[in-house]
């Protein structure tokens, strides 16, 4: 009940003994109708050893912020993983109650498929309260081997819990997969034998299984998938557990929390060692990411030091990593002098951790932006090539950054006009996604259009048109100027409702979705040219359909790489083998051939025919990233999940150099886990130097031909979003949902 906890939730029944006793201890954290809790759940460690220091980030974030329990939501994976995961994750370890539900893989050879997991961690359905909530756990239906129980008996049961339910409770129910896709929640055997959940105050269906991070809110009931906490999701889904905070009769919100991030306070803005531009008030933006896996932060604060110093003040939350304040003003500060501004970001456990920017402030620097051609596409161009004929050169000059509020995943910003377009991502409450337009001279934000689910990657940009695809599979065209929507479609790929890939568009046609909802469409007006009828999506991938020499590529995570006729959506080719199938990376063309990175090979391939013409195999690094080669005049580069930026000789197709990235502050290249340094973003290619970010928090800029660094910027959030180039202007953007417009040291030639 409510107000107590336990140290097992759960007795074996033994036909010897006569009576049970239950030892209930008074948990004010269970009692109160405002509680929070934490689901992880695919830890899967089977294969990994017993302990991994995510153990002890979750472990002191459970302390320090008070949870009421933990659920951990199945798949912990076979009988080696079934066994020592309860050696480090139960309610001792843990400090709290601590339930278990059972998944696919948990399902093992024995008697019945539960026997183990019984043996260890007690029932497969249960139920529990906590404030004002009922919560119910039940089992997967099926799974790696055959269980003893059958939909019915736990359909018997749920039925005559949920006649017990005290009226006015909230209900939430955990199981390792999905009910329904559609809004009519029913859970029983036939049409006659169901019970109605929304009957009984259904809030939340909270499951696993799948590897990624996705919410719904089907018609008022939230059904939340959550990757895994410990590695990459099988879609590239960031690694993270999710707290979700409990009022009387709601959800008050459901957070990811990201689980590798020793306490770190990094200024984005203004950049130590340059001039700091000013707003138009006069004023300097402070940006500043702060993080711990451990607690959340309590507060940032920042103080001048030197001249005009004062005490410090609060700086505003703008996103899970970002706080934000305006410093100086021209009336008290003059110009042209070294400042130097020190933040201190304070955790709820009492810690704290301190950085510093030293910079020049001169209120009458001029940005300088100079666009050139627009950047309409992922890598420039629906072949993503991105080898542009602008000239950057470092180090570049920090000129404006503006934090929309939610995350920036794998969306690269657009450059159309005067404007800069970003779509962002929530994968809490729904309430932040949707597609943003910028002024390209100050970053200010021009309008914003709400999509129904997060915008994950690639948006493209065609006669005045904005196009942009969300989670639920929603296509829009919305007007560049105005922000208005012009038309939008539902997809449809024919299987679970979720799509992560990138669209392109270009000469009046949109190409967009995946499976069988992979199709061609008008610009104007969405008219329908052709939908792909020959294949069904597998798992969502992240990447980004291709056009070159009339075809179309496409592809799903787990299936493979598609090649279609791009006038009438004709299948020309399907390659699965050789580790096609599990790809992250999107196709580029080059001198009429696709290059595209997989598993752990380089590919070139025909593009009319499909043929492989060459494979060069790379068992040293991991290249299941988002990474799509730049191929140079004598160069083939791309991103790792493990080992930086790699260069191969476009001859010869040896290794040529290798530059280390850092240590990667969310996992999200599929499995990867420590120890692990991601390129998840397609190089760019400038006056001889190859510009990308990394999962890091780093922007690099490296030299063709021998891969040295040559500028590199701290961000203090991983960047999973390729930058984009126009004229002087490099546009690049991080997972906190800062947008940074930066400038060449020297104009274009």
């Amino acid at each position: 009940p409510s107000g107590f906890c336990i140290s097992k939730h759960y007795i074996p029944v033994n036909e010897s003994v006569k009576s049970y006793d239950f030892q209930l201890v008074k948990d004010e954290r269970t009692a109160k109708d405002n509680h929070s809790f934490i689901q992880i759940t695919d830890t899967e460690i089977h294969n990994r050893g017993v302990a991994s220091n995510w153990v002890q980030y979750l472990r002191d974030y459970i302390e320090t912020e008070r949870v009421a329990f933990l659920v951990h939501t199945g798949d912990i994976c076979y009988e080696s993983g079934l066994k020592n995961h309860k050696q480090i994750v139960n309610s001792a370890t843990m400090d709290c109650p601590v339930y278990y539900c059972i998944g696919n893989h948990d399902l093992v050879k024995g008697d019945y498929g539960e026997q183990l997991f019984e043996s260890l961690y007690g029932p497969t359905w249960y139920s529990f309260d906590a404030g004002n909530v009922h919560y119910v756990v039940t089992p997967m239906s099926g799974g790696d081997y055959k269980p003893g129980y059958t939909r019915e008996e736990v359909y018997l049961w749920l039925k005559n819990d949920l006649a017990l339910m005290s009226p006015g409770k909230q209900l939430v129910v955990f199981n390792h997969d999905v009910l329904t896709t559609g809004n009519d929640f029913y859970f029983g055997t036939s049409e006659t034998d169901r019970i109605d959940l929304r009957q009984f105050n259904l809030k939340a269906w909270i499951y696993g299984h799948w590897h990624f991070n996705y919410v719904r809110n089907q018609n008022g009931i939230y059904t939340v998938c959550t990757a895994t906490l410990d590695k990459g999701g099988i879609d590239h889904s960031p690694s993270a557990f999710r707290i979700f905070d409990m009022e009387k009769n709601s959800i008050a919100s459901m957070d990811l929390h990201y689980c590798f991030i020793d306490r770190q306070t990094v200024i984005a803005s203004p950049v130590n060692g340059q001039k700091a531009s000013a707003l138009a008030n006069g004023a300097i933006p402070l940006s500043v990411s702060a993080y711990h896996s451990g607690c959340d932060v309590k507060t940032v604060t920042y103080t001048i030091r030197g001249k005009g110093a004062g005490l410090p003040r609060e700086m505003i939350r703008k996103s899970d990593w970002n706080w934000y304040a305006e410093i100086f003003s021209p009336e008290t500060t003059p110009g042209n002098q070294q400042i130097e501004v020190e933040v201190t970001a304070t955790f709820n456990d009492g810690q704290s951790a301190v950085a510093r920017s030293r910079f020049t402030y001169d209120p009458e620097v001029k940005t300088g932006v100079k666009t050139g051609s627009n950047w309409p596409n992922l890598l420039n161009d629906v072949a993503h090539t991105g080898n542009i004929s602008a000239s950057l050169r470092p180090p570049l000059q920090l000129t404006w950054v503006n934090n929309l509020g939610a995350n920036i995943f794998m969306t690269s910003p657009i450059i159309a006009g005067n404007r800069i377009f970003v779509a962002t991502t929530d994968d809490n409450n729904l309430k932040n996604q949707g597609i943003y337009a910028l002024d390209v001279l100050t970053g200010k934000i021009e309008w914003k259009y709400v999509t129904r689910n997060s915008v994950k990657n690639s948006i493209a940009y065609d006669q005045g048109t904005i196009f942009a695809q969300d989670a639920d599979g929603y296509l829009y065209a919305v007007d560049a100027a105005s922000g208005r929507l012009k038309w939008e479609k539902q997809l449809d790929p024919g299987a679970f409702p979720y799509m992560e890939e990138g669209l392109i568009a270009g000469n009046g046609i949109v190409y967009a979705g995946t499976g069988t909802g992979l199709g061609a469409y008008r610009c104007g007006d969405g008219t329908t040219f052709w939908i792909n009828k020959s294949w069904k999506k597998n798992e969502a991938a992240t990447t980004t359909l291709t056009l070159g020499n009339d075809v179309l590529t496409a592809g799903a995570q787990w299936g493979a790489l598609y090649g279609h006729n791009a006038q009438n959506g004709e299948m020309l080719w399907k390659l699965s083998k050789e580790g096609l199938s599990d790809r992250g990376a999107s196709t580029t063309l080059h001198e009429d051939k696709f290059y595209v990175t997989s598993r752990n090979s380089l590919f070139i391939i025909e593009p009319k025919t499909g043929e492989i013409l060459a494979q060069k195999q790379l068992a040293e690094f991991n290249l299941n990233v988002t990474s799509t080669p730049l191929i140079t005049a004598t160069e083939i580069i791309f991103g790792t999940a493990d080992r930086g930026i790699v260069a191969l000789d476009k001859q010869t197709l040896n290794i040529k150099w290798n530059t280390p990235t850092g240590q990667s502050l969310v996992f999200t290249s599929p499995y990867t886990t420590v120890p692990s340094a991601s390129v998840e973003t397609s190089p760019v290619l400038s006056n001889g130097i190859v510009w990308f970010g990394a999962s890091d928090g780093y922007l690099y800029g490296v030299k063709t031909g021998t891969g040295e660094i040559t500028w590199k910027m701290q961000t203090g959030a991983p960047v999973f979003a390729s930058v984009a180039v126009s004229g002087n202007l490099l546009v690049a953007s991080d997972f906190s949902g800062n947008v940074y417009a930066f400038v060449s040291a020297s104009d274009p030639q």
